[in-house]
């Protein structure tokens, strides 16, 4: 009897063995990995939330945790912070569609040093993994490419006063491209048209696009302060299309803090040369105290 109870228990033991485990479910979304900063911009900078059901994202470099920015934050059931991960529990009170603006700091000083991301609602495609991983690029070589869109920005810009002074046309562009030691139609300035700019006593008196073809583009703003903006200076931004595709910016340049009656430029590189196509746009720029002033209906022709 012992006998038969053993070859019964082997061969139950034997059959488990080789009983194959549970596979995972194929329907399950793949760990999103995402590259941002240095010269390759990221895709997108889109994440996709769903409502009751988490969505972590994880870095490659500590974080801020007390300088994370999420809009909404309220709303949301749980928000998990560590020093190298974020997790996100949207409520139901979230609608399809909806987007959040969420910023995170990085502690290591390396550019670029914030990440700016929209999560997007949507209830049947959140994403339950995300990995970041930067592209670091020093904050020196980044000051040295600013600081030479500012020199040839200020040539520019004596040149002109110096061809209006004399009343000669606009025409004398080549004239002045020539100067900058680059062949004609190399320099391209745009004025461009907009709404209003709202923010905290801050003004925009003067918006251009200024490029130099397969070197660098740029958005130069006149900005002043009255009030609740002075020592405003700006700290990052966000650009946005109508279509709400989100272009990376490098980290903006201003020289000093706004002072009163006082214009500062404010330039604003674009990580991709060429991606300030035809279109409207909302531009976005803040300071670390969170002051944020709003271009809305940008036009770019």
């Amino acid at each position: 009897m012992f006998p038969v109870l053993a070859l019964t228990w082997g061969v139950l033991l034997s059959s488990g063995a080789e009983r194959p485990g549970p596979t995972p479910s194929s329907s399950l979304p793949p760990v999103r990995r995402l590259e941002v900063g240095g010269e390759v911009a990221a895709p997108s900078l889109d994440i996709r939330i769903s409502p009751g059901r988490a969505t972590t994202l994880f870095f490659d470099a500590r974080i801020r945790t007390e300088e994370v920015l999420l809009e909404g934050r309220e709303r949301f059931h749980r928000v998990g912070l560590a020093d190298d991960h974020l997790v996100l529990v949207p409520s139901t009170t979230f609608r399809q569609g909806e987007r959040l603006r969420l910023e995170v700091r990085f502690l290591d000083g390396a550019a670029p040093e914030q990440l700016v991301v929209w999560l997007v609602v949507d209830p049947m495609r959140g994403e339950p993994q995300v990995e970041v991983f930067r592209r670091v690029r020093t904050a020196e070589s980044y000051r040295r490419e600013v600081e030479e869109l500012r020199a040839r920005l200020a040539q520019a810009r004596s040149e002109l006063e110096r061809l209006q002074s004399t009343g000669r046309a606009l025409s004398s562009l080549e004239e002045l491209v020539a100067m900058l030691g680059r062949s004609s139609r190399s320099l391209y300035v745009q004025v461009l048209e907009s709404a209003s700019p709202q923010g905290p006593d801050l003004y925009a008196k003067a918006i251009r696009h200024v490029a130099l073809h397969s070197h660098w583009s740029a958005l130069v703003l006149g900005i002043s302060a009255e009030s609740e903006g002075l020592g405003w200076v700006a700290s990052g931004g966000s650009l946005t299309r109508d279509s709400g595709q989100v272009l990376e910016l490098k980290p903006p340049w201003q020289s000093t803090p706004l002072r009163a009656e006082e214009e500062q430029d404010v330039v604003v590189l674009l990580a991709d040369e060429a991606a300030l196509t035809p279109g409207r746009y909302t531009l976005k720029l803040w300071d670390v105290r969170g002051r944020t002033l709003t271009v809305d209906r940008l036009v770019v022709k």
